[in-house]
């Protein structure tokens, strides 16, 4: 079993913080989720820059209670550890890692030197933000990416 994993989320002092993640499977349906902020999640003065930045750009949001628990990642995350997971970046990579040790998670940057196109094609994820960091968007043009990757070959 195959799936495509895109995070966008906020790289702050001391981890990265996913806010948005999709789960795509080769049959095209998917599960788009929202996380809240970590409760145990220590902002230091230097990050608030970041945190602006963010907003301002992806349309993400550090803290919004009307997302899911930022602790139910691991859970949903644990589903799909026996697929073939594909993804793009090394932040990407590494939070997959974190909860998915044992899976196998293949970064299309390096296996592949996939890069993402300047424009992505839109989709309606519940958030007003630019495709370009729409996980939706990222995994639909991962799954278009690895399938042109296979014909050409």
């Amino acid at each position: 079993m195959t799936c495509f994993v895109s995070v966008e989320g906020f790289q702050l002092t001391q981890r990265f913080v996913v806010k948005e993640l999709t789960i795509l499977f080769t049959d095209s349906k998917y599960q788009h989720f929202h996380l809240n902020c970590p409760v145990d999640l220590i902002i230091s003065p230097r990050d608030w820059s970041t945190i602006r930045y963010n907003r301002n750009y992806s349309g993400l949001e550090l803290a919004d209670d009307s997302y899911l628990p930022y602790e139910v990642l691991g859970y949903i995350l644990g589903k799909i550890r026996n697929y073939k997971i594909y993804t793009a970046g090394n932040h990407a990579r590494r939070v997959l890692l974190e909860y998915l040790p044992t899976s196998e998670i293949m970064d299309m940057c390096e296996t592949h030197g996939f890069k993402y196109p300047l424009i992505l094609e839109q989709y309606p994820c519940f958030i007003d933000h630019p495709a370009r960091y729409c996980t939706l968007s990222k995994a639909k043009t991962l799954k278009t990416a690895l399938h042109l990757y296979f014909v050409g070959k």
